[in-house]
């Protein structure tokens, strides 16, 4: 008993820690801190995203791991293009924020409240998932919830491990607030394009699924 807890504790933390760094994750909170010159704050940013995931993945993972309640079905597809089209909408306010002066005195509770918000919208869109898998390979429900929270903690993390990592450069290189300026520019359009395409493939599998089923 105590082994197979020991098993999805470590479980959890790996796979939760590794979950911080898909795609999806990176494009849209590297918006946030691809102007961040601190790897403390940028690191403390992340974290604030996977305390916002773990929010949501406790809020929907409790009743349907813990009561054994049903995550709806067809919520997934219009979850996942919500959240391209937040990661769009962040790159356009990356930009918009770009014409301006950076700004560096941010109190780490405001930088930290859309962060958390962000990483609440993946949570949730990455809960149906989840869940389903732990109702599939965990023996009991007291296992599924170990693993549940140790998941949502180990992408607590990775995030602040990958929004430091994100920060590093700038806060080594000295460059100038110009040129800092059209970096987060390019982040900002690299993010547009990839929740274009990250919600292009989303509709077409949708699309797929529902003529294959």
């Amino acid at each position: 008993m105590i082994s197979s807890l020991l098993v999805h504790t470590g479980l959890g933390l790996l796979l939760g820690f590794r979950h911080a760094f898909e795609a999806d994750h990176i494009a849209a909170v590297a918006t946030i801190v691809s102007r961040e010159r601190s790897a403390w704050r940028s690191g403390a940013i992340g974290a604030c995203w996977g305390a916002g995931h773990l929010s949501s993945l406790l809020l929907i993972g409790l009743p349907v791991v813990g009561l054994g309640l049903r995550f709806p079905r067809g919520l997934d597809a219009p979850l996942e293009l919500g959240i391209a089209t937040m990661i769009v909408f962040l790159g356009i306010g990356g930009l918009t924020r770009s014409h301006g002066r950076p700004i560096h005195s941010h109190s780490l509770r405001g930088l930290g409240r859309r962060p958390f918000w962000v990483g609440a919208a993946h949570g949730l869109a990455g809960s149906g998932a989840l869940t389903l898998v732990i109702l599939a390979t965990v023996p009991s429900r007291a296992e599924g919830l170990l693993y549940l929270g140790t998941f949502g903690f180990g992408s607590i993390l990775g995030m602040a491990l990958a929004s430091a990592m994100l920060s590093i450069p700038l806060a080594l290189s000295g460059l100038s607030d110009l040129v800092t300026t059209r970096i987060a520019r390019a982040v900002s359009v690299a993010s547009i394009a990839f929740g274009l395409f990250y919600g292009a493939t989303t509709l077409a599998a949708a699309i797929s699924g529902h003529r294959l089923s």
